[in-house]
């Protein structure tokens, strides 16, 4: 069952954000360069464990801090519920209104041209690189 899908989907269709869904094919593409630049070893799965972070962080309040900490556009969710799904958003304010409509959830988050890459994962750890 893909319930995260199917609520990001929802409140992206019902909030009118702009936004590209990836395809499978775009996700398997997207997740091979983020660990080629971002972990250890090259793979098509996105391993805290294996992730070169610069900086950790506990804060349950940063899906709320999004628009002053990432001042990014053409921005990337990836999530994981039965595979990996992934959306393009326009911007972080865009990005910030869907997280705060869904349930909490573990999250990636990038930018289209990899320039950086942050975890939120189910304990409120942030970590970035």
């Amino acid at each position: 069952m893909n319930y995260l899908e199917e609520e990001i989907d929802e409140v992206l269709h019902e909030l009118k954000i702009e936004h590209k869904k990836l395809t499978t094919e775009d996700i398997h593409q997207l997740t091979k360069a983020l660990t080629r630049k971002f972990f250890r070893a090259k793979s098509t799965i996105l391993d805290p464990m294996e992730f070169n972070e610069t900086n950790t962080e506990h804060n349950p309040n940063f899906w709320q801090e999004i628009t002053d900490r990432i001042k990014k556009t053409d921005l990337t969710l990836l999530v994981f519920d039965t595979r990996y799904r992934a959306w393009e958003i326009n911007n972080s304010q865009d990005l910030a209104s869907v997280i705060g409509e869904t349930t909490g959830y573990p999250f990636w988050l990038t930018d289209r041209n990899l320039t950086f890459l942050v975890h939120l994962d189910d304990h409120d750890c942030v970590i970035s690189a």
